[in-house]
C-alpha cells in the first residue's frame, strides 16, 4: 500500500509544479529510450550474473521544465543454496532551470524500491540538486540524498555531493571535466558494516566530436546505499564498494541515440569477505519524437 501511495504523491507533486503552457503537446520536446544490461561478478562466493532492462522517457519545453521518469527491472542470478533477486525501481524527476534566477538549476526527485531483498524492500530515496551554471563555461552544485529502508531496521541514508564541471573548447571538439565528492552517513549498522560515514572522489571527462561522444571516469573510496546517476541508480545491497572506472561512447544520428556503456567496479562481499569485481555493460538506444 505505501508504495501506491508514495508514486501517486509524488506524480502529483511532479505534475503541480508543471506549467500550464505544457497542455500544449506541439511545445514539448519528447524523448525515449531502452536499456540492456548485463552483470557479472567475479570471485563471489554468492552472485552469478543478472541482466537489467530500463525504460526512461522524458518531455519538457527544452529550457527551463523538464520531467523524467524510469522503470526499471533487475534480475540477479545466485549460486546454489541463494535465491535469486528480481528488483523493480522506479524513478520520477522534476528539473526547473532560470525560475530561481537565470543561471540556477533545480532539480528533485523521487527512487522506489521493490525487491526480493528483505533489508531494503519498499525502500524510498529522495533526491535533489541545486546547480549554478555559466552555459559551456563552468558549473558548480550541490546534490543531496536521503534513503529509508524500514522494512527490517530502521534504516536512513544521508548523501551529500558537491560537485564542479568545467567546459574546453578544442578546435573541433568539445571537452568536459567534471569532479564529484559523496559523503555517506547511514544512522544505523546493518550485520557485517562497522562503518557510519563513508567517503569518495570521483572525476570525469567527456570529449565530443560531432555526433560522438566518449566520457571516461573514475572513483576511489568507499560508499555503501550509494544514489547514484542523477538518481536513476542506487545501491540498495549491503556491499561496501571500494572503487570503479566506466567509459561509454554515444552517437547522435539526427533524431536517434545509440549508446554503449561499461562499468567496472569492486566491493567487499558483507557475507563472504570476498573481495569481488563488478562488471556491468549496458547498451542503449534512444530517441527525440
Amino acid at each position: 500500500m505505501r508504495k501506491v501511495i508514495f508514486k501517486f504523491l509524488l506524480v502529483i507533486v511532479m505534475l503541480g509544479l508543471m506549467p500550464a503552457k505544457w497542455t500544449k503537446a506541439s511545445t514539448l520536446k519528447k524523448y525515449f529510450a531502452v536499456y540492456g544490461t548485463y552483470l557479472n561478478y567475479s570471485n563471489s562466493k554468492i552472485k552469478e550474473d543478472g541482466y537489467a532492462l530500463t525504460a526512461y522517457g522524458s518531455f519538457g519545453d527544452g529550457r527551463h521544465h523538464g520531467l523524467e521518469a524510469a522503470v526499471s527491472q533487475l534480475h540477479l542470478n545466485y549460486e546454489s543454496g541463494y535465491s535469486d533477486l528480481d528488483q523493480t525501481d522506479y524513478t520520477l524527476a522534476y528539473t526547473n532551470t532560470g525560475s530561481l534566477h537565470p543561471n540556477l538549476s533545480l532539480r528533485l526527485g523521487g527512487h522506489y524500491i521493490s525487491t526480493d531483498d528483505d533489508l531494503t524492500d519498499e525502500g524510498w530515496i529522495l533526491f535533489g540538486d541545486l546547480t549554478y551554471f555559466v552555459p559551456y563555461r563552468w558549473n558548480v552544485g550541490l546534490e543531496t540524498a536521503y534513503s529509508s529502508y524500514d522494512e527490517v531496521m530502521d534504516l536512513d541514508v544521508f548523501q551529500v555531493s558537491p560537485h564542479a564541471g568545467y567546459f574546453l573548447k578544442l578546435k573541433d571538439r568539445s571537452l568536459y571535466l567534471e569532479a564529484r565528492g559523496y559523503y555517506i552517513h547511514i544512522d544505523e549498522k546493518p550485520l557485517g558494516v562497522s562503518l557510519k560515514n563513508y567517503y569518495s572522489l570521483e572525476l570525469s571527462a567527456t570529449c565530443t566530436r560531432g555526433p560522438l561522444s566518449v566520457k571516461l571516469s573514475g572513483w576511489l573510496g568507499q560508499q555503501i546505499f550509494a544514489v547514484r546517476n542523477a538518481g536513476f541508480v542506487v545501491y540498495n545491497l549491503t556491499e561496501k564498494y571500494r572503487g570503479g572506472v566506466s567509459g561509454e561512447i554515444t552517437y547522435r544520428l539526427k533524431k536517434y541515440i545509440l549508446g554503449v556503456t561499461a562499468n567496472w567496479n569492486t566491493y567487499k562481499e558483507i557475507e563472504s569477505s570476498q573481495a569481488v569485481n563488478q562488471t556491468v555493460i549496458t547498451a542503449f538506444f534512444g530517441f527525440n519524437f
